[in-house]
């Protein structure tokens, strides 16, 4: 009862109020009512709109910034990585951002800017109310959107700098309301100059890329101060939309939206009619320059440096005491990589591997199932494909199948050297990535230690892993410092050691063999090394001292895993690119290394002030002599051997490298690594190809030998350098030169077939014998043609009895005359 009385009167009132306004509205004009319908909401909408806008002023929707806050505005700015000549590698960032002074960049930006984003910009103090004003008309009640926004450029930076919030209620109109108290403040706190300098170094053009630098550079490939109308044109039209206008993804909405720019220009007089429909008629035309960690050059130094360095500024304060940030401080990172270089050793590598690749499946495709399947079914239970299901509580028949379904991806193909889009099963995916092979070059000066090429793989976006820093069996590689400490402990050089097969007892029956299966001859050191025979260098380790080898091999550099048994001698140690050219620099420096390799120099400010300054070995420390020199000398002699006449004798004959070379190939059981590391007097090169995992191996020696995979990256690489003219210095120039005794003492044939009767040559060194008697021997008596090298050693020993005998006549006759005619015996 109560609720029908209360439902009566709510009704009534109703139709009172109702027959009230109609009396009310019948009473006045026409003109009042229209007058009233639009006044009203106009009043209470700037009612509303300036209660917002004292509020705004008084910081209810967040604290405005101070003159003082907005005089101290820094945008983020990427480091920037350079190498030895000012090549940009590459960068460190979180915004991919590079600011520039505004006479840095092309007067046409600025004219295309101020034609379409703000053409009163320098008539207004931050707020364009006649802008506003035709917003409100055309977009607002008019419903005309090509009128454009009525935001000044003030205002886009205000937005820039400071991002948009979620107010809830009326927040879009909030923020605008925040964007122009923040502009005028801006127009007060900077010159028009000032402010367009700070917008273009702070605008975003999409994919990450932020400033008008950053932008020329990604889509032209140019400095900002390069740009032309129609360029300018193209990056200020890709502000309106990021990605619509994106001249890679959408190219003729990107060269539309050029056009209306252009003419904007026009309008505005900064291009006449003719330059404007000249400009309109070019096809779109870019440079596209990808930025990434994973792209460019040195990515593989870049991604090590960048752990370095986050370590490093963890702790460094600047002499004021300020801390920097790796990422936003616009940092100069200066390496010692030469940008030629390290193109071509990025060449070099890309050039060979797709052979080596396709190499590796023509040894195994006669075969059902490959001989580490095993070893695959191992990784992929570890992979991260397979636990991440595993973490979702998959079983592993679930995980199976679900490996097992095809899905599109694009992969590394190591067969053509291309990324390609393909349908896979996830399974397929991970073996094609367990049989991958990768590479390593690392190009390092041996007199400083200085690094001038790093290349860690085949491709970073697909393969990040260092094989710089990859530690692997090193091979016949060792065979250089097993033959140095024999020099050192005094053998000769023409001591020959025989290639037989023998089984030492002592050490496990341990029994090498030669890989071509050949025990005969004997060999002297110059053609054992040249040859690469197994049986002689485990000869003469275990002859010299496998504890004094050992002690070599740590004194140069290779610390890790090294044990006195004999097949230290075939390289089954262990070491990284980095170790073996420090080795292998002591060589090449006269029998002194550096302590470590150095290939960070400098770091400076965003402004070019020096940071600090990395010193290379050569400044820090005198270089450690590990060597005698003569035995650096000798040993340099015998590589130089292996690469005229021995197994790196392609270099000469293949790549058609001249000059002073010396190497040595290296390849470790079953063809799983292959190793090439060679000099010449300015530059130490090392090489290596393998898979991650040794299961992964060549079949045949002709395919999987370093000869057939190392050697030619090495070649490849120095055949470049040898042909540029910039480079050209690295190759060239001349070892140094041994003296005429230690000549003598070459002169021997690298292979006998059978051990000869020695000569003691320590015995006529000590009688004084002049050495320039064996150089002359040897060009009067020549070898003859069919004559055996066996048969030719025992006729240069008749030589040397006889001119022995001769010269004690002589020297009895000098003593009886003497005797005879003076009383007293001639002087010796």
């Amino acid at each position: 009862m109560k609720e029908e009385k209360a439902q009566h009167k709510l009704i009534l009132f109703l139709e009172t109020l109702r027959i009230r306004v109609s009396q009310w509205v019948a009473k006045r004009s026409r003109w009042q009512l229209i007058g009233l319908a639009v006044g009203a909401p106009m009043t209470l909408l700037i009612l509303l709109v300036s209660t917002m806008w004292v509020g705004t002023r008084l910081g209810w929707y967040g604290e405005l910034p101070d003159q003082e806050e907005l005089l101290a505005i820094e945008n983020d700015q990427a480091a920037q990585i350079y190498a030895t000549d000012g090549t940009l590698l590459g960068k460190y960032f979180v915004e991919n951002r590079s600011s520039v002074p505004l006479d840095s960049i092309s007067p046409y930006v600025v004219q295309a800017l101020i034609s379409t984003e703000d053409s009163r910009f320098f008539e207004h103090q931050g707020i364009d109310l006649r802008a506003l004003g035709r917003v409100l008309w055309r977009s607002v009640l008019k419903r005309d959107r090509s009128g454009g926004g009525g935001s000044t450029i003030s205002q886009q930076l205000a937005k820039n700098l400071y991002p948009r919030r979620n107010y809830r209620q009326f927040s879009l109109v909030k923020n605008k309301l925040r964007e122009m108290a923040i502009a005028g403040r801006l127009e007060s706190a900077y010159d028009k100059q000032e402010l367009l300098q700070l917008y273009l170094n702070t605008v975003p053009f999409g994919e990450n890329v932020y400033g008008i630098q950053v932008a020329a550079q990604r889509f032209f490939s140019l400095d900002a101060a390069q740009l032309g109308p129609e360029q300018a044109a193209v990056l200020i039209g890709l502000l309106k939309a990021n990605t619509s206008y994106n001249p890679r993804l959408y190219p003729e909405a990107s060269r539309q939206r050029r056009d209306v720019v252009l003419g904007l220009m026009a309008r505005k007089n900064f291009l006449t009619v003719q330059e404007k429909d000249s400009l309109s008629g070019l096809e779109l035309e870019l440079q596209y320059k990808p930025e990434s960690a994973d792209q460019g050059l040195a990515t593989y130094l870049r991604a090590r440096m960048q752990v370095e360095l986050e370590d490093f500024f963890s702790d460094f304060r600047g002499s004021d005491g300020r801390s920097f940030d790796l990422y936003r401080d616009g940092l100069r990172i200066y390496t010692t990589i030469d940008a030629k270089l390290q193109a071509m050793a990025e060449a070099a590598v890309a050039d060979e591997m797709p052979d080596l690749q396709q190499g590796l499946a023509r040894d195994w495709s006669g075969r059902r199932e490959a001989p580490w399947e095993d070893d695959f079914q191992a990784y992929l239970a570890n992979s991260d494909a397979y636990t991440s299901r595993q973490a979702r509580g998959l079983t592993a028949e679930e995980i199976d199948a679900d490996l097992r379904k095809s899905k599109s991806m694009n992969l590394y193909d190591g067969q053509s050297g291309q990324v390609v889009d393909t349908v896979m099963r996830p399974i397929d995916s991970l073996r094609h990535y367990y049989v991958m092979l990768h590479a390593g070059l690392l190009a390092s000066e041996p007199n400083t230690g200085i690094v001038r090429a790093w290349v860690g793989g085949v491709d970073h976006r697909f393969a990040p892993y260092d094989h710089v820093g990859s530690r692997r069996q090193i091979g016949s590689t060792i065979k250089p410092l097993v033959y140095a400490t024999a020099l050192e402990r005094g053998m000769l050089p023409c001591e020959y050691t025989p290639a037989e097969r023998f089984t030492y007892a002592d050490y496990n029956n341990y029994d090498p063999r030669n890989p071509d299966g050949q025990y005969e001859g004997v060999y002297s050191m110059k053609g054992g090394l040249a040859k690469s025979i197994n049986t002689v260098a485990v000869n003469i380790a275990v002859r010299t001292g496998l504890d004094t080898v050992q002690e070599l091999v740590n004194r140069l550099g290779i610390e890790q895993g090294v044990s006195p048994i004999p097949s230290l001698a075939l390289g089954t140690a262990e070491a990284n690119l980095l170790e073996m050219n420090q080795a292998y620099s002591a060589f090449a420096s006269g029998g002194r290394r550096p302590d470590r390799l150095h290939y960070l120099d400098r770091i400076e400010t965003a402004n070019g002030d020096t940071l600090v300054v990395f010193k290379t070995p050569q400044e820090e420390f005198a270089f450690e002599r590990v060597l005698d020199e003569e035995t650096a000398k000798l040993t340099t002699f015998l590589m130089a051997h292996v690469v005229n006449s021995g197994t790196a004798a392609r270099l000469r004959s293949r790549y058609g490298l001249t000059g002073a070379l010396a190497g040595k190939t290296g390849t470790t059981q079953n063809q799983s690594d292959g190793w090439f590391v060679g000099f010449t007097p300015r530059l130490v090169v090392s090489s290596w190809v393998g898979a991650s995992y040794p299961a992964v191996h060549f079949r045949s020696l002709s395919r999987g030998s370093a000869t057939a995979t190392a050697l030619p990256i090495w070649g490849n690489f120095m055949r470049r350098v040898a042909r540029d003219r910039e480079v050209r210095q690295y190759t060239g120039g001349r070892f140094a030169e041994l003296d005429e005794m230690t000549i003598a003492l070459l002169q021997c044939p690298d292979y006998l077939e059978e051990l000869p009767i020695e000569i003691d040559f320590a015995d006529l060194l000590e009688r004084e014998i002049n050495p320039q008697t064996f150089i002359d021997i040897m060009e009067r008596k020549p070898q003859r043609r069919n004559e055996s090298d066996d048969h030719y050693m025992r006729r240069l020993e008749r030589e040397l009895r006889r001119i022995e005998r001769q010269e004690d006549r002589e020297k009895k006759r000098r003593e009886f005359w003497s005797e005879t005619l003076f009383g007293k015996k001639g002087d010796n």
